[in-house]
């Protein structure tokens, strides 16, 4: 099954958009040598120049694009000559700029990426039919306001095309200019004042709800309400964000960031299509790994893991807080052990044990002046932390997060594999994977043996003798990272023939099926048919459906069918009718699981197949597969001899109502005449103690890499 990416094909119809609009091109000369936040555009926009959007993205350089037809009557050269003569473009070249689909040698042109991104900006100009109300988006790209409600803030789309046609989605927070001020006045913190006041000496903004789109603030606004003007900036530890995917109903859809992709793709198609042509990439895997491992949700996994191995519970504030905390983690702990006694309780560390250490946060110990209880782990003291401010009750997803991080610690320190089985790579070879640390000027490498015996190493660039190693890594990775410029470096593994295989992540996401995610949504929330809609009718469906199914439960459909006719004439809403199906035909429990009953689900097909009406969102396999197969298990395509992809998923089973994050297509490359062995580790990403519950994106063994770096390398007293 093919699989789309948000990677564009855009045909430009360049004839068409030079017939329509002119392009001016604005070269900063000063000293700040770029536009952002630059007043000057602000100009650009109203009675005098009605520009119909703005494009600016890093550097000198800006674009304008004009209605051609504004300006005919003066003529393009005494436009441009006008702008020169404004004295706010001074210290700026101003130059008429044809439209081109690519660059081929010519400078003076509006092309490529930047060219569909000016028409891009041009959705959120004002389509209001009185002229003095005309306006453009003034911020550079196009921020969509996804969701309005009553708070101090606003988390808002922005949506990107970059160099490489990848029509990107981030969230960016905009907050009420007073909320920052309000911030300011009771902030101490001298970093966190500055960033304030950085945000409320930029741009301001207005939240536009014609175009459901937020827009610089402009001289012709005059006097507003300060409550209505917005700045960029973000919550003190409070991450800005909104889901990949929601698909619990059309409006979570809709503001999730997969859903605004969709909706500006439809807004392309449906008011640019005679300037551009536009269709999403699609790649076909060559090799899919279904995700099946669980460490964590299997209880019997991780009774093996802990089978003999002493836990130490270490109380270093004895509270009453802590006592209950202990008492919780107890009995969380006793379902994945085999002896009660392997738990202790002290105030000291114990080697060879897990020891989970009950501590209070930083800003206690800070505030005390009291020395902070927190300790690296060693190779022989494996340590996991527990702040009483932060944690009250241990629950079992608590429990198996901090489990699985000691685990983890546990193999370092006896330098074996035990969470994953090594041997099932089939590989007689030794692997080595490699993690650059620029700052310190070292490279740590993890050796993993046949028998998952592992060593770890590390080279000192600032060493006399492992300088020119270092430096043949570096010049490996710096080289290949000055031809892919849009990439983030990650790692590298080198296999027993030292053939070396670079990973890098890239800004390409793969694409569920939107569009059919959307239709049945649509579906969900429209009415039962008109013909439908009363008791009497729907009896008369339950008794069709009844005959059509002998096999199934008939008391429980006749009384269903009963319930229906005492309602009669009166009419049912989908969600009653939903109701009435669970009430009557019900569903079944199995521990702690909710089931539907066959009944339930047979008819509820029925309404589908028989009279299109449907009542829930697909969960079958089949399903999951169609709409969201670009989402799940690991998915390997692009091969060459030395270049491919993949993207590693979620579980098919994980598969609710959203998905958090989206799926970053990753490349692998091979350098200096190396073969392209990376496809061999592929099972290594499928494992789930690296992301609690998730599976890895990149080899677990990076995670060991990163933990090890972490330890002290001292030996520490308990």
């Amino acid at each position: 099954m093919s699989i789309h990416t948000n990677k564009l094909k855009i045909n430009f119809e360049i004839d068409a958009i030079q017939k329509d609009f002119v392009f001016i091109r604005f070269v900063r000369t000063d000293r700040k040598g770029n536009w952002r936040g630059a007043e000057q555009l602000d100009s650009l926009i109203g009675e005098d120049y009605q520009a119909d959007a703005v494009m600016f993205q890093y550097g000198k350089y800006a674009y304008a694009m004009f209605k051609k037809k504004q300006i005919e009557q003066v003529g393009v050269y005494n436009f441009v000559s006008r702008i020169k003569s404004d004295d706010k473009f001074n210290e700026s070249i101003v130059t008429e700029v044809l439209p081109k689909a690519s660059q081929h040698g010519t400078a003076d042109c509006i092309c490529e990426a930047w060219l569909a991104q000016i028409l891009l900006n041009s959705l959120s100009s004002s389509r209001s039919r009185f002229a003095q109300y005309h306006y453009c988006n003034l911020t550079g790209s196009l921020l969509l306001v996804p969701d309005i409600k009553p708070k101090d803030y606003l988390d808002v789309a922005k949506i990107v095309i970059n160099s490489d046609y990848l029509l990107n989605v981030s969230i960016v927070r905009y907050r009420k200019e007073v909320a920052v001020l309000s911030e300011l006045k009771k902030t101490t913190d001298e970093k966190r004042r500055k960033a304030l006041q950085n945000s409320l000496s930029g741009p301001n903004y207005i939240f536009q709800e014609s175009t459901g789109s937020l827009r610089r603030r402009l001289p012709r606004d005059g006097n507003i309400d300060k409550k209505l003007v917005y700045v960029q900036s973000g919550l003190q530890n409070k991450r800005a964000s909104i889901p990949f995917l929601d698909f619990g109903s059309v409006d979570t859809f809709q503001k999730s960031r997969a859903g605004i992709l969709h909706s500006v793709l439809n807004n392309i198609k449906n008011r640019l299509s005679k300037y551009m042509k536009v269709e999403l990439l699609s790649r076909d895997p060559e090799h899919i790994i279904e995700l099946k491992n669980s460490l964590l949700k299997n209880p019997s996994q991780l009774y093996v893991q802990l089978d003999n191995q002493p836990i130490r519970i270490v109380d270093r504030v004895n509270s009453e807080e802590s006592v209950k905390l202990i008492s919780s983690l107890k009995d969380s702990l006793a379902q994945y052990i085999t002896d009660s006694k392997l738990i202790t309780i002290g105030k000291r560390d114990k080697a060879g044990s897990l020891n989970f250490r009950i501590i209070h946060n930083a800003l206690y110990y800070e505030k005390m002046g009291c020395e902070d209880e927190y300790l690296l782990s060693t190779h022989e003291f494996q340590r996991q932390h527990i702040t009483v401010e932060s944690i009250v009750i241990a629950t079992d997803a608590i429990v198996k997060t901090i489990v699985k991080e000691l685990l983890i610690k546990r193999d370092i320190g006896l330098k074996k594999l035990s969470l994953f089985d090594w041997s099932k790579l089939k590989s007689l070879k030794n692997w080595t994977f490699v993690t650059c640390h620029e700052e310190e000027n070292k490279f740590i490498f993890m050796e993993i043996m046949p028998d998952g015996q592992f060593e770890f190493r590390e080279l000192d660039g600032t060493s006399l003798f492992g300088h020119q190693q270092y430096q043949h890594y570096v010049d490996l990775i710096y080289e290949k990272k000055q031809d892919e410029r849009n990439l983030t470096f990650e790692g590298l593994i080198v296999s027993e023939e030292n053939d070396i295989n670079l990973i890098f992540r890239t800004d390409e996401i793969s694409l569920p099926n939107l569009h059919e995610i959307e239709s049945i949504l649509q579906e969900l929330e429209t009415d039962l048919p008109e013909n439908m809609q009363s008791g009497e009718i729907l009896a008369e469906v339950v008794e069709e459906f009844s005959q059509e199914n002998p096999k199934l439960n008939s008391d429980k459909l006749k009384a269903f069918s009963s319930q229906l006719h005492k309602i009669g004439k009166q009419t049912l809403s989908k969600s009653e009718l939903k109701s009435l199906i669970a009430q009557n035909l019900g569903t079944k429990r199995q521990g702690k699981d909710a089931n539907i009953t066959t009944e339930a689900k047979s008819f509820i097909d029925f309404l589908l197949t028989k009279y299109y009406v449907r009542l829930k969102f697909p969960q079958d396999n089949q399903s999951k597969d169609d709409l969201f197969d670009a989402s799940l298990n690991i998915k390997y395509f692009g091969e060459t001899e030395t270049e491919a992809y993949y993207f590693v998923g979620d579980k098919r089973n994980n598969v609710k109502f959203s998905f958090k994050d989206a799926c970053h297509i990753r490349k692998i490359v091979a350098v200096n005449g190396s073969k392209l062995v990376f496809r061999e580790i592929l099972p290594t990403m499928d494992v789930d103690f690296v992301r609690t519950g998730q599976s890895t994106v990149i080899p677990f063994p990076f995670k060991y890499i990163r933990e090890y770096k972490s330890l002290d390398s001292g030996v520490q007293k308990p």
